[in-house]
């Protein structure tokens, strides 16, 4: 008779659980999928994991950052820039390896322009989901060290105080800005975790 009654509790807290996540589902803003399209990631390989390649990783990033705050600046904002992204790669190329030489390193960086898969990713309070993304990625050397991450366009590596602005500039509506600048809560299944 314990164990009916159990199983009928067990059965019964499932079901209140699965009943919950979907009310809470409801209310989950779907605007995640508009940022795909409308953004430009930047990333940035080192050679290695050693300190000095690291080093030479940011000394790479602050290079390229410092060069791009003006990049964009009579691109429309409603429209991706793709058709400048090989010439970009190209000049992000120039720069990565005068920082190279300049520092004394035999190896030499390429870029890569693509669709390229990233992780979730938070910038300054702004939070990014995971998936497929317009990406310009520069190898440094082998490229198999850690790396680096940023939105290129909208310039969100560069001013991340006018992140939300620049969201809904591009196309991401208000709703669908908040995915991504607002952190409340993260409601969490015990059970859709086993699943996952």
């Amino acid at each position: 008779m314990k164990s009916v009654s159990l199983l009928s509790r067990s059965i019964l807290a499932f079901c209140i659980s699965f009943l919950l996540l979907l009310s809470v589902d409801c209310f989950i803003p779907r605007d995640e999928s508009e940022v795909y399209d409308s953004v430009i990631r930047l990333h940035i390989l080192a050679n290695s994991n050693t300190d000095d390649d690291q080093r030479l990783k940011l000394l790479v990033r602050d290079a390229i950052i410092a060069e791009s705050g003006t990049l964009f600046e009579n691109t429309a904002t409603d429209k991706l820039p793709l058709d400048e992204m090989e010439r970009l790669g190209e000049r992000f190329t120039h720069i990565a390896n005068r920082v190279i030489t300049e520092n004394g390193f035999l190896y030499s960086a390429q870029a890569v322009w693509g669709k390229e898969s990233y992780p979730t990713r938070e910038y300054d309070g702004i939070s990014f989901p995971s998936g497929e993304y317009y990406s310009l990625r520069i190898n440094i050397g082998e490229a198999d060290g850690d790396n680096w991450w940023c939105v290129l366009f909208p310039p969100l590596c560069t001013n991340a105080s006018t992140a939300k602005s620049n969201l809904e500039e591009v196309g991401v509506s208000k709703s669908g800005s908040k995915v991504y600048t607002s952190k409340k809560y993260v409601f969490r299944f015990k059970i859709l975790e086993l699943f996952n």
